[in-house]
């Protein structure tokens, strides 16, 4: 392995590290990295901060802004206390229809978002059901996640996977393509939390307030309803190319005034758009100095005993590990490179590999710390860390089982 080699892969080393234990914020990691790449010569000095405008930077940004419209305007809490107020009669009828609202909601936005918007429309639903809080909002948030893992737009480390795959000059996955595996997913989830899970939660009179009073934009609903749907299909259809399409849904949103501009910059996610552009060089740099290749060289001899089953379930357990703690989006830059390079050892169908990494990265399920989402339910709910090991943790196990087997049927 050549010098710069080693010195490519002692980078992406330290930055795991600098991910894992977060000595300092992702911003100054995200803005080193590309800069000592640069400065050891492994990556040009005049594009070392290209990675920044990218496309998958760009659509990052554009959607974060389409949904921050989406719910200042009310529209998603329009949408989630009709289809709820239906379905919503007694636990199970709303455990159903939260799952139903939030897992659609955040196929499209935020996870954390879309938790946070629905809080006080479950809160209310289960007070007029005589059902106490808790019994629900950590639901709510599992939903959420799942929610997250049916389409590309649904979660950052899709978008975050589908960048990493371009620049190893593989397939990127579609708009839809997700829901293969997401939509089953939701449908597992919502019936482990009908019949299993809501055996595990706790039933705890909860005082904690949580903010039921919006403000909504009735003249603003229609347009946003309407950009919302043309962008998505602009997305799904390619009729124009997604980034453009993110783009265009997102000045949009400005020009029509679902949103202010002060408001569309507060959306932006600084820290993700960092992280993609400051890491995204790591990956390149590890095919560019031939350091994947040694590895895969390597690596190819003792994977020729595993089955490739037996390889993406391996994957997926170390994902679903690694993301109880950190970030989901950091959790995906850090080991889709190394599921890469397994996956070529082993002479299988790399974007297996990629699919079962990019999706397990919202299998946060057995921890509040690894989501936004499960932290802000967590004091909302009054759960204890028990609580989502106790109720979460057979979810992550069967989550991963069904990720890693339709991963196999599909790509294998």
């Amino acid at each position: 392995m050549s010098v710069q080699a080693t010195i490519a892969c002692v980078v992406f080393v330290i930055t795991i590290l600098l991910l894992v234990f977060k000595p300092i914020p992702i911003i100054i990691t995200g803005a080193l990295v590309p800069t000592v790449l640069a400065l050891f010569g492994i990556i040009k000095a005049d594009t070392a901060f290209a990675d920044f405008t990218n496309s998958t930077s760009i659509f990052m940004i554009c959607f974060c802004i389409i949904g921050s419209a989406f719910f200042k305007t009310g529209l998603a809490d329009f949408l989630g206390t009709k289809i709820i107020g239906v379905l919503g009669k007694n636990e199970k009828g709303l455990l159903a229809g939260t799952g139903i609202v939030a897992g659609g909601i955040s196929a499209f936005l935020n996870d954390t978002g879309s938790t946070a918007c629905m809080m006080p429309i479950v809160s209310s639903m289960a007070e007029k059901a005589g059902i106490k809080r808790s019994r629900l909002l950590l639901a709510l948030s599992y939903f959420a996640s799942l929610g997250g893992c049916i389409t590309l737009a649904g979660t950052t480390p899709h978008i975050v996977a589908n960048g990493i795959l371009k620049d190893n000059g593989l397939r990127e996955f579609g708009f839809f393509e997700y829901s293969l595996i997401g939509v089953p997913l939701l449908i597992v989830g919502i019936l482990y939390m009908m019949f299993i899970g809501v055996k595990l939660l706790p039933n705890r009179d909860i005082n904690v307030a949580v903010d039921g009073t919006k403000d909504y934009n009735l003249k603003k609903m229609p347009y946003c309803a309407a950009i919302f749907v043309f962008t998505i299909l602009a997305m799904a259809t390619e009729v124009i190319p997604i980034m453009l399409a993110g783009v265009i849904g997102s000045v949009l949103v400005v020009l029509t005034g679902c949103i202010t501009m002060d408001e569309a910059i507060k959306a932006i996610p600084v820290s993700s758009v960092f992280l993609v552009g400051g890491v995204f060089p790591i990956s390149k740099a590890l095919v560019s100095t031939g350091a994947a290749e040694f590895f895969v060289t390597q690596l190819s001899p003792v994977l020729a005993g595993f089955s490739p089953l037996a390889l993406l379930g391996g994957i997926a357990a170390l994902q679903l590990l690694i993301t109880q703690f950190l970030m989901n989006s950091s959790a995906t830059v850090l080991v889709l490179p190394i599921a890469l390079m397994l996956c070529q050892a082993a002479g299988i169908n790399p974007l297996a590999g990629a699919m079962v990494v990019s999706i397990c990265a919202s299998g946060v399920f057995a921890s509040p710390f690894g989501a936004g989402n499960n932290l802000i339910v967590m004091e909302a709910g009054g759960y204890t860390i028990q609580d989502f090991v106790k109720c979460g943790l057979p979810l992550v196990v069967l989550f991963g089982i069904v990720t890693t087997v339709l991963c196999a049927v599909i790509y294998l």
